[in-house]
């Protein structure tokens, strides 16, 4: 049994997890101290009143073994202590994973009341924030845009879209959880803070994270039982809202859908960044031309793919070792024109590159695990009219 005493671990556990949304905005290092001094408290927690079933279960004796898996790649790479020192602490996550789920158990209802609270003040903040970016240059406090990409309170990080498009997903499901619709003015409240952040996310310029917002509200709409119209009108008055916008700023569309067409290379020819290519770069430019017909995406986007699978022919069962793609980019045998990044944006491919088989495997299976399960709920809501998940699931 769970020993529900209010101690000072659980509360202090409790507090960290619903202030994260607000410390993740401050940048890295408070989330991260929060994260580990969580984990710290419910190591302590947890082995103290011999809550062994929490590091038992099928999903952490899959973590553990990819952790183990992280750490044996980490002993092949190139650079030994910049791997290592990347990957010996990514335990904490997993740890933290357990600790929210314990701290649940202990104040379900009202951990869900102020994570809601939470969310929707650091979101109304942002929007608020983020539009007055976007309408006169610069936030509340004076940081201009960044190369006409909303960032708020992020500053000269862009990373406002990611923050937003990840997070909104995990707020619709304690809005669910806790039956907001029951109340009109509840509804109206947080419609209003969804069609914000779809458009908001617009404005940043992050593509993906657009991608991510429309893609999870689409698979929301066609799999809840409950909830649906909530999200179509969400995002059907955030499409409206952004078409309004592009005609009144035109200039809103230079990265979502301009530089993107451009980048696809539909209307132009590859040829064009000939001019740009120095000497020293031409063979490598030569062999991005030989595999125009790939188009990904971008050129730069195929290149990181294509020497993140050079790596990968190199060290087929190990990899390179986690984090060893920025270092290794730039080498001359893994080399390619713009093909070099701090990670090659694609979590596959830098699996295959940094881990290997060992470590792509698990991420295989993960994403299987994921997708057939998805599939087996969509085959019966839409042929037996049954749902396998609940809503919040």
């Amino acid at each position: 049994m769970i020993n529900t005493n209010k101690n000072l671990s659980n509360s202090i556990i409790f507090y960290l997890v619903i202030f994260l949304p607000i410390t993740l905005v401050s940048g890295p290092f408070l989330p991260d101290l929060s994260i580990s001094i969580i984990t710290l408290l419910f190591i302590f927690i947890s082995f103290k009143n011999k809550l062994y079933f929490y590091y038992l279960n099928i999903f952490s004796k899959f973590f553990l073994l990819f952790f183990i898996i992280l750490l044996l790649t980490s002993l092949f790479s190139s650079d030994l202590i910049i791997s290592l020192k990347k990957v010996i602490f990514f335990f904490r996550f997993w740890i933290f994973t357990l600790a929210v789920w314990y701290i649940f158990s202990l104040y379900e209802n009202k951990l869900v009341k102020f994570l809601i609270i939470t969310f929707t003040i650091t979101f109304s903040i942002l929007i608020i924030d983020g539009y007055i970016q976007f309408l006169f240059k610069e936030n509340i406090f004076g940081w201009p845009i960044q190369s006409g990409r909303v960032s708020s309170l992020f500053k000269d990080e862009l990373i406002l879209g990611s923050y937003l498009s990840r997070l909104l997903p995990i707020y619709f499901a304690l809005l669910v959880y806790s039956n907001f619709s029951n109340k009109i003015y509840k509804y109206l409240i947080f419609f209003t803070i969804f069609v914000g952040v779809e458009t908001l996310t617009f404005l940043s310029g992050e593509r993906v994270a657009f991608f991510y917002i429309n893609a999870s509200s689409l698979m929301l709409i066609l799999l809840m039982k409950n909830y649906k119209s909530f999200r179509f009108f969400s995002i059907l008055t955030s499409i409206i809202l952004i078409f309004a916008l592009i005609n009144i700023y035109p200039k809103s569309t230079d990265r979502i859908i301009d530089k993107t067409i451009d980048q696809l290379g539909i209307f132009s020819n590859i040829d064009k960044y000939s001019a740009e290519i120095s000497e020293k770069e031409e063979n490598t430019f030569s062999e991005t031309k030989r595999y125009k017909q790939l188009y990904v995406f971008s050129i730069e986007h195929q290149n990181h793919y294509l020497s993140s699978l050079k790596m990968f022919k190199d060290n087929i069962i190990t990899g390179v070792g986690p984090r060893m793609f920025r270092y290794l980019c730039g080498e001359k045998k893994y080399y390619l024109w713009e093909g070099c990044s701090t990670h090659p944006h694609n979590t596959y491919v830098q699996l295959l590159a940094e881990t290997g088989l060992m470590g792509f495997i698990f991420g295989l299976i993960l994403f299987l695990f994921t997708f057939l399960k998805l599939l087996k709920h969509f085959f019966y809501k839409f042929v037996k009219n049954e749902y396998i998940f609940s809503d919040f699931q």
